[in-house]
């Protein structure tokens, strides 16, 4: 279960950044949408308007910055996990906070996330940013559903898959919209994800009242 402070949220905090440091990840991840990840550092210092030994003493190395890049894509919604209070345990709220942040993230850095997968760093690296950028996020809606189950409002099942299921959902309306205009909005489409996931999840018609 996260750690809650002395109010019940989730605790942790995004730190702030320096401006050149917030230059600098903003012209990486312009630079990389649009060359790959073959992008060379100089390429990225320029791009930011800075020398590349700034950028060399803000992330020490190509890798440091690739996975930076990633904490940033990721901190909008580590932000709204951030807020969840679970003194005041209402999934439907925090599920549609949480589906809005992901869908924000995922198609603002959409240019971002195809070169990623047309394009994947060395293994090491990726398992170094699941490990340490990734897994941490998900463990933290694991523990969230995990408090439901407490409550008895989620029933028995595997947590890891459902939260795999509910992002992807939302991650294939992201990738698709790029190409394909469906003939309902951005918010009844996060809604019925949303309402999907409570169905599935939520143990009888008894308990989803508390997810109503």
């Amino acid at each position: 279960m996260p750690r809650a402070s002395e109010k019940g949220r989730v605790s942790g905090t995004v730190p702030e950044r320096r401006p050149t440091t917030a230059k600098l990840l903003a012209a990486a991840i312009d630079v990389f949408s649009k060359k790959g990840l073959a992008a060379t550092t100089r390429e990225i210092a320029e791009a930011a308007g800075v020398n590349e030994a700034t950028l060399f003493r803000q992330f020490e190395s190509k890798d440091h910055l690739i996975e930076a890049v990633t904490r940033e894509i990721v901190a909008e919604q580590a932000e709204a996990l951030q807020r969840v209070d679970l003194e005041d345990f209402d999934p439907r709220r925090d599920l549609t906070r949480l589906a809005i942040a992901y869908e924000r993230a995922m198609t603002r850095h959409q240019a971002y996330i195809r070169t990623m997968l047309s394009q994947p760093a060395d293994r090491r690296l990726t398992e170094k940013i699941v490990c340490e950028v990734v897994e941490p996020l998900r463990a933290k809606f694991i523990s969230y559903l995990a408090e439901g189950q407490r409550r008895k409002v989620v029933r028995k099942m595997n947590l890891s898959a459902s939260v795999d299921a509910f992002t992807a959902m939302i991650f294939a309306y992201v990738l698709r919209s790029a190409f394909y205009r469906a003939g309902y909005s951005r918010k009844a489409y996060l809604t019925a994800c949303v309402d999907i996931f409570l169905e599935g999840i939520c143990r009888s018609s008894a308990s989803m009242r508390e997810c109503k």
